[in-house]
């Protein structure tokens, strides 16, 4: 009897123990969470510029401790932001690197290929050695005093907004339907405002396009003599050809003077006098039409 009432003394004792251990252990339960990582996450806008134009470049990465970008070739050559605006200035094949540190110190790294393409080359510009008189080239050393086209006889004169060697361009033609009593000849002149001076060139350059199969001479002026050189139909003499195509023309001017010794080259007053060829009768041909263009003197 004794033994039975010592184990349940025992055992009173025993389950508030285990109860309080029980306690005490629940107390002790802690939430658990597995870490993370950060992750690195850039973007840029383009792939592909122009020299000159610029790319942007944005990190969103998570859990960054410190950001560090690298552009090649570009400005600026680095930057600590996480938005950039960089841009380049020559052609070429570059690199631009962000590199993550995340809050566990670990280093991720990311990179962005970048082309861009070099700006086309000017062409190099040549000045022409020459005398501008009828001419929409820009680029030559000297230019004529203004000039006046004058219809000596049957010429009608136009001007053409386009299609001409370099654009705009004069046109030669005759009247659509000229009187039987019209002179049978025709001409018409290009000239200086005032004489001029052209003994220091060598050659008449000019853009041509004709079918015509008449013959025309291209006359040159001083105050009082003229020198001329003749073209038939046939012969393309110095480039003057008659396939309805621009031709340059390009003449000697010593042709002139080999023609007429008294023309005198430092007092010229016309500079191009088209005129039709005695004894032909220009009434009957009916494609006596000529488009002129680009007319400068050369050494």
């Amino acid at each position: 009897m004794t033994k039975k009432l010592n184990a349940i003394y025992k055992l009173k004792w025993l389950i508030p123990a285990f109860a309080l251990c029980l306690l005490s252990c629940e107390s002790d339960i802690r939430e658990v969470y597995l870490y993370n990582k950060g992750k690195l996450e850039a973007t840029s806008t383009t792939a592909t510029i122009k020299a000159g134009e610029t790319v942007t470049f944005t990190d969103s990465s998570t859990k960054v401790r410190a950001i560090k970008w690298t552009f090649q070739g570009g400005s600026p050559g680095s930057s600590i932001d996480p938005n950039v605006v960089v841009k380049y200035a020559k052609g070429g094949s570059y690199t631009a690197t962000l590199e993550i540190t995340f809050v566990d110190n670990t280093i991720e790294k990311k990179t962005f290929n970048v082309e861009v393409e070099a700006p086309a080359i000017p062409p190099v510009v040549v000045p022409v050695d020459g005398l501008k008189i009828y001419s929409d080239n820009p680029d030559f050393t000297k230019t004529a005093p203004t000039l006046n086209w004058v219809s000596s006889n049957q010429f009608v004169i136009a001007d053409n907004p386009d299609g001409g060697y370099e654009g705009a361009f004069k046109s030669f033609t005759l009247p659509v339907a000229a009187p039987v009593t019209e002179a049978k000849w025709a001409m018409a002149i290009l000239q200086f405002t005032a004489v001029t001076d052209i003994s220091s060139y060598t050659y008449l350059n000019l853009a041509v396009r004709t079918t015509s199969t008449g013959k025309i001479r291209f006359r040159m002026k001083d105050a009082a003599n003229t020198g001329y050189v003749e073209f038939d139909a046939v012969s393309n003499l110095y480039g003057l050809k008659r396939d309805g195509n621009w031709n340059m023309v390009k003449i000697p001017i010593a042709e002139y003077k080999k023609q007429n010794p008294a023309l005198d080259l430092t007092k010229i007053k016309d500079i191009l006098v088209l005129r039709s060829v005695d004894p032909e009768d220009v009434r009957a041909l009916n494609n006596y039409t000529f488009g002129i263009d680009h007319v400068y003197l050369s050494k």
